[in-house]
């Protein structure tokens, strides 16, 4: 699929918009039981069974002639106009997109989207929000507003009531690569997955540039854990010879509130992000060496080759036999 044949996928109906189209009612898209209202709640809640059956992210048009419902969900939302505009209901607040424009949904926001018509094109971009790990989010530069905004959508102890707009309107090579990333997506090819996490990090890095030209969000988003992206980024760097007790005093903390703050700013304990970063490491090695197992085991950190498999295969659902034949590329 070229960018051409991708205009032509998105304008047409599908089965859902020809019926929206004629009731102008919202047909839920699998069969009702997506906007189930969980007991002791509000507002129905999307469950994440229904996507990421391609990986990490999960990318659809909305669709058009009949608005949605109020709803939430436990993964993070980037809602991409690609053409036309759209009206949004977001914790209460009415949100317009125009032509270009995004907006970054925080996990548990309630949120509504009024009718779309012929020309209204909306991409949902939804994300898990494991996917944005400390790995994820080092790769986003030393602008901490963005990657703030990341982080608290992932702490269990956050209110989770924020949104973004992006005016990206003008931002060229932004469209270019969401339509580069759609096609991959829409019609997968060889190391489509990986194609698409490197849009993803392209995509996130440009929407900092929005944000650093945007100069009436530069008071509403203060950068408030700038220290926090050092120290995830300094870790990623040394995650095998860091204890909590150096990390700490590298960075003028105490451990135990070290800990506590990346506990609750990322939801991992230190030494989950440690195994995160370690089995990122061993992945890498399994795919690009031919390495023995037990060595690349031994420089990740471990000395049991028999809890480095159990760890391994806990984290890619894979042995890291197989994960390195479906994977190798050496």
């Amino acid at each position: 699929m070229d960018h051409r044949e991708l205009e032509h996928y998105l304008r047409r109906h599908d089965v859902i918009e020809a019926k929206q189209r004629y009731t102008r009612r919202n047909i839920n898209e699998f069969g009702g039981k997506e906007l189930i209202l969980p007991h002791g709640e509000q507002f129905p809640r999307m469950p994440e069974s229904f996507f990421f059956n391609q990986g990490d992210y999960h990318i659809s048009k909305h669709h058009r002639f009949a608005a949605m419902p109020e709803h939430t969900h436990t993964f993070i939302e980037l809602n991409y106009m690609y053409s036309g505009r759209c009206r949004q209901s977001i914790s209460g607040s009415i949100v317009e997109l125009a032509q270009g424009q995004i907006c970054l949904l925080d996990t548990d926001v309630p949120h509504s989207i009024s009718t779309l018509d012929e020309d209204d094109i909306l991409i949902n971009i939804l994300m898990r929000k494991e996917t944005l790990n400390a790995a994820f989010l080092t790769r986003l530069g030393s602008d901490g507003r963005l990657s703030d905004f990341l982080i608290n959508a992932q702490s269990p102890a956050a209110a989770h009531d924020r949104y973004l707009v992006f005016r990206s309107d003008n931002c060229q090579n932004l469209h270019y690569t969401l339509a580069s990333m759609m096609c991959e997506y829409f019609d997968p090819r060889d190391f489509s997955a990986d194609m698409i996490n490197g849009y993803m990090v392209i995509v996130f890095t440009e929407l900092m540039r929005v944000l650093n030209q945007d100069t009436s969000l530069r008071e509403v988003l203060p950068t408030k854990r700038g220290d926090l992206l050092e120290i995830l980024q300094y870790l990623e760097r040394h995650f095998n010879d860091c204890s909590l007790k150096d990390l700490a005093a590298r960075f003028n903390f105490n451990p135990n509130y070290l800990g506590n703050l990346l506990k609750k700013s990322t939801g991992k304990t230190f030494g989950e992000l440690v195994q995160e970063h370690r089995m990122a490491y061993a992945a890498l090695l399994l795919a690009h060496s031919d390495r023995p197992i037990g060595d690349i085991a031994g420089e990740c950190g471990y000395e049991s080759l028999s809890f480095f498999y159990k760890k391994f295969a806990d984290r890619y659902g894979l042995t890291p036999l197989l994960y390195r034949k479906q994977n190798q590329t050496t």
